[in-house]
Order: C-alpha cells, then structure tokens, then sequence
C-alpha cells in the first residue's frame, strides 16, 4: 500500500524561481514561460493544450504588455507553487451495497451498467495512491424518505414538482445503505452521510447542512485540499452532482472515468459533457495515479486552478 501523501510546507517562490531557473530580477515573456510549462507539464502535454499554456499567461499579465514582471511574476509562482504540490483527495461516492446488488443495482436499470466493476479500480487507487486524504460518502435516509416512490402517499406533492421518485434506498442503518464488503475501508479516512433529511433530496457529497455549511467542504478546508478526484456511484447522478458543486466552490476537479459506473450510457455522456464545460476533466485510474504518485501535472487541472486562483482575487 502507498505512503499517504506529505502535508509539510510549499516551497516558496524563491524556491520556486531556483527550480526553473527564472530570474526575478528580468522580464518573463510568453517564450520562457511556454519553455517553463514544458518543464513541468512535458512537451505533449503542452503541444496538447497550447490555447491553455496562452489563456493562463494572459491571466498573469495583468496590463497586458507581452511580459510578466514583478507581482505578476511572484503570482505566476504562486500558481507553480499549487500546481506542483497539491493536495490531493480522494472521494468515494456511494459504493453501497443496494446500488450494486440491492434495491437500486444499476444491473437492474436494463443499460448494461455493473456496479461491482468500480471496486477492482478504486481498490488499486486506495492501495496505490499516495492521498492527502480519503473521504467516502454513503446515501443515508431515513424510512420515510421523499425520494422513495413506495412514500409518495406519505405527502402531497406540487403539479410542478421535478422530484424523482426511486425505489426505497439505502435506509439508514441497514444492509443496503452499506459499503459494499469488497470495498477497501482506509482506517485513515473520513465519512459525508447525505440525504438524511426526509423532505429533502441530495445527491451531492457537498450537500449542506441545517445551519447552511457543508461537512465536506469542513473537511477540504481544515487540510487545504487543492485537487479532488472523484469515482463511485452513480456516474450520472451523485458523482455528477458531487463534481458541478465541487467546481462551482472553487476546487479542481477530475471523475475517474473507469471508476465510475452510472446508470443511463447517454445520461454518462451528458454528465461528462457537462463536467468538462465547467472546467473539470476526465482521467483514468492509471493517469491519476501518475499524476498523485510521481508529480505528473495536467494542464487541464493547472488551467482550472490558475481561474481559480483569479476569482479568488488571490493573482
């Protein structure tokens, strides 16, 4: 089993400039810039996303003179700085027991969808991954939940209402709600229980609690988590919901593609579609864990913290 990752200190920007070679002291245009990208990301990688190695210089030069000087070079290393070393987390989103073989197995869905076939590859990312942290989370209702159809005599639903109505899920304390048994449990991790309340539906992990806070948004923030990377159940529902919030807060995002199983092929088209236009990405078990274990850094994931960092006022 991997090492869990380092929580010591970024390098500093001195550090930063030392390692690449940049001289504080002279002009850092687009060439040196794209040469310094090259040394970090690699030449395909950069070849790749060329618009992106652009798009984020421009975000730097903040009067727009071809040329990063001063405090907007000291930003540019702050953007290293994370890239270089992030935080990484892994969230495992609902691998229970009655989405694989109970109430709600997306075998049963009739769209050629095999729970099971997520554990093998999460397995190998919780062996192998060096993590910061690893959180699990798990639908959790109670018996008279809204969501169940088997409740919908319990209340009186609006002529409007877009509530979707499943078969009664994942209860509270029960078999079904679960992990499954073959799902590797890190002694180190955390758990997010959703959906707890009765009148409520919530399929993201981010979903929030009475007082308007989220416990795992409490949880990224307390370890200063940069990157998430997200897999589980259900592509097209819960870890599509779990991504767009995860993204709308600010974090960098990528869905481990062959560690998610959903239940509708198109809607898992949609969901991925949907994940990459708000500036999310898509990765392999294998990608992921080169990129978490030997510092491989995605341009794609750099582009997205380099926005972040811009809307944060922190460029």
């Amino acid at each position: 089993m991997a090492q869990p990752a380092s929580n010591a200190a970024r390098p500093s920007s001195a550090a930063i400039l030392l390692k690449y070679g940049i001289d504080v002291k002279e002009a850092l245009d687009y060439g040196t810039f794209q040469k310094t990208c090259v040394q970090i990301f690699g030449t395909n990688e950069v070849e790749k996303h060329e618009w992106r190695v652009r798009e984020v210089f421009e975000l730097f030069d903040a009067n727009a003179d071809d040329v990063l000087t001063e405090q907007e070079l000291h930003r540019c290393c702050n953007w290293i700085r994370e890239i270089v070393n992030p935080v990484n987390v892994l969230l495992v989103v609902d691998v229970q027991n009655d989405f694989i073989d109970g109430t709600l197995a997306l075998r049963n869905a009739g769209y050629g969808q095999e729970g099971t076939e997520v554990i093998e590859p999460i397995n190998r990312l919780l062996n192998n991954g060096r993590w910061n942290k690893v959180i699990y989370s798990q639908d959790w209702h109670p018996h008279n939940h809204i969501s169940f159809f088997e409740n919908l005599a319990m209340r009186e639903l609006h002529s409007e209402s877009k509530q979707i109505l499943w078969p009664r899920h994942c209860v509270m304390n029960t078999w079904g709600a679960e992990l499954h048994k073959d799902l590797l449990i890190l002694s180190s991790s955390e758990r997010i229980y959703k959906g707890q309340h009765s009148d409520k539906e919530s399929y993201s992990a981010f979903e929030k609690e009475a007082d308007g806070s989220s416990k795992l948004e409490k949880i990224l923030s307390s370890i200063g988590a940069t990157h998430i990377y997200v897999c589980g159940l259900a592509y097209d529902v819960c870890v599509k919901e779990t991504c767009l919030d995860g993204l709308r807060l600010g974090y960098s995002i990528t869905v481990i593609d062959n560690s998610c199983r959903g239940v509708k092929p198109d809607d898992i088209i949609m969901a991925k579609k949907l994940i990459i236009e708000n500036g999310g990405s898509v990765a392999c078990t294998d990608r992921v864990l080169s990129m978490v274990n030997e510092g491989k850094c995605s341009l794609v994931m750099a582009h997205r913290t380099a926005r972040i960092i811009r809307e944060k006022n922190i460029l």
